[in-house]
């Protein structure tokens, strides 16, 4: 029986390893479509369609990108700017709020958690949001507006942030902590913060992939071609090269005369360009985000 039960576990590994190598390779085949079809020649783009192998290479996109690397770069600046600052005051907002939903004797616990259900359910339409925030709070133009609207918290991180703290942080621990003498700020930095690493770190990927990914925020709000985000940056860019391919507009005096501007490919040398942080910070964390999730997804 103990020899059977051995293969039976070998013969499971193996078969839920091959299932992960096949699902794995899924998730792996579009970046590198991705890769592929930006580093071939537009022409062969157009005439063949999309290769995993470039039957002819040209850099022309990234060529192209490359010839505006200044104005680039200082999108790129925007954009990690805007996402580490945003992403720690939603941890430290998210955090101090799931904390007290997490308290059982917490006296208005219910009261804010209508509150945060609410936000799920309804909300009051861009048109209202756009109002109030340029009308009222006259964030247009300035980095509060890549900062604060949409992102700044979530309900459903601060649902996943408290799931977490009823269900991984024993109430002996806080209540041993409080006969000590501690005080409830006390607790909070010394205990409930250490303890709650895995999903601080997932509800920073999440926050900081918000941020990073957000265009919406810079469409609406941001005229000033000096704070564009890289995101922001990069779709005006493409709606640019779009314009000029299919108008006639290049006159000979212009400098863009004989340049083969890339529409097709250039629009995945932007997906590179763009989710490349993404690609470098994911597998550093990846361990922690699994079990934060996990853990922060169970019903406390």
């Amino acid at each position: 029986m103990k020899i059977n039960k051995h293969n039976s576990e070998h013969r499971f590994q193996r078969i839920s390893l091959i299932i992960m190598l096949i699902i794995t390779a899924f998730c792996i085949m579009p970046f590198v479509l991705m890769i592929s079809a930006s580093i071939t020649d537009e022409n062969v783009l157009i005439r063949e369609g999309y290769k995993f192998w470039p039957s002819k290479v040209n850099l022309g996109a990234y060529f192209y990108l490359w010839a505006k690397r200044e104005t680039i770069f200082g999108a790129y600046g925007i954009s990690i700017l805007v996402t580490v600052a945003g992403t720690v005051v939603n941890v430290i907002l998210t955090s101090l709020f799931a904390y007290p939903l997490s308290r059982q004797d917490f006296k208005y616990r219910n009261f804010f958690a209508f509150f945060l259900f609410f936000t799920i359910l309804f909300n009051g339409g861009m048109t209202a949001s756009y109002i109030v925030w340029t009308q009222i709070f006259h964030i247009k133009n300035t980095m509060w507006a890549l900062l604060v609207p949409n992102y700044l918290m979530g309900a459903f991180n601060v649902l996943l942030v408290r799931n977490y703290y009823t269900a991984s942080i024993p109430v002996s621990i806080l209540e041993a902590a409080r006969v000590d003498g501690a005080k409830e700020l006390t607790i909070y930095t010394r205990i409930i913060l250490p303890l709650s690493k895995p999903v601080l770190i997932t509800i920073s990927l999440f926050s900081g992939m918000a941020y990073w990914n957000d265009w919406t925020n810079g469409l609406y709000y941001i005229t000033n071609t000096k704070l564009y985000s890289i995101n922001v940056y990069l779709n005006r860019l493409m709606n640019n090269i779009t314009f000029l391919k299919s108008s006639s507009s290049i006159t000979e005096g212009s400098n863009l005369v004989g340049l083969d501007l890339p529409s097709v490919g250039i629009r995945m040398a932007i997906a590179v360009i763009a989710i490349l942080p993404v690609i470098i910070i994911f597998p550093m964390i990846q361990a922690q985000l699994i079990k934060g999730v996990v853990i922060g997804g169970v019903k406390g």
